[in-house]
């Protein structure tokens, strides 16, 4: 027996989900920059994990849509507690992303200036395989470990606080100039 659902009114069969998944390709495919970075979940794991940050599939979870992945050493591996720093992508659908944040635990105080350029050099180095250039306001704040925001990008100094290390949070928030209903290009 053949079940084939119909599309309300119109009398087609529903797409299938390799034919969804074709029609996504096809319209990411005609993106660039920002909006590309937010409306290719896959592509922008992708990127992320060319860095080693290994991030599992964007799946559903707690109301929305996560991809996490292990931490990274970012300062000297023969620190009692090395700086690491970990990646987190959010969003609402599975089509798109909202929020990436690369968050840097400072927990070696002595290798952390070196921490903090490796986190700007990751994140320009990220943003370039969308060949978005990284300005030289939001590498600066990375590297002297200052509060800056400029959206898309943010970036967040979290103290200490309960036993928790302190951390630098860099975070890039889709707006509604680059939700996939907008605009095609811009970045």
């Amino acid at each position: 027996m053949t079940l084939t659902v119909m599309l309300a009114g119109c009398g087609k069969p529903a797409p299938s989900v390799r034919e969804q998944e074709a029609a996504q390709t096809a319209s990411v495919a005609t993106l660039s920059g920002w909006d590309r970075l937010f409306a290719s979940p896959q592509e922008t794991i992708g990127a992320i994990n060319q860095a080693g940050f290994a991030l599992g599939d964007y799946a559903a979870k707690d109301g929305g849509f996560t991809a996490t992945g292990q931490p990274r050493m970012f300062s000297n591996s023969n620190a009692a507690k090395p700086n690491t720093t970990s990646v987190a992508v959010t969003g609402k659908t599975a089509a798109a992303i909202d929020t990436v944040t690369y968050a840097l635990t400072l927990t070696d105080p002595v290798d952390a200036t070196t921490a903090r350029m490796r986190l700007a050099q990751t994140v320009g180095e990220f943003l370039g395989r969308f060949k978005i250039k990284a300005s030289p306001d939001l590498l600066r704040a990375i590297r002297l470990g200052q509060p800056l925001d400029a959206a898309p990008a943010k970036v967040a100094l979290v103290p200490a606080t309960n036993g928790a290390p302190q951390r630098i949070d860099v975070t890039f928030t889709r707006s509604p100039a680059t939700s996939p209903a907008n605009s095609k290009t811009q970045g």
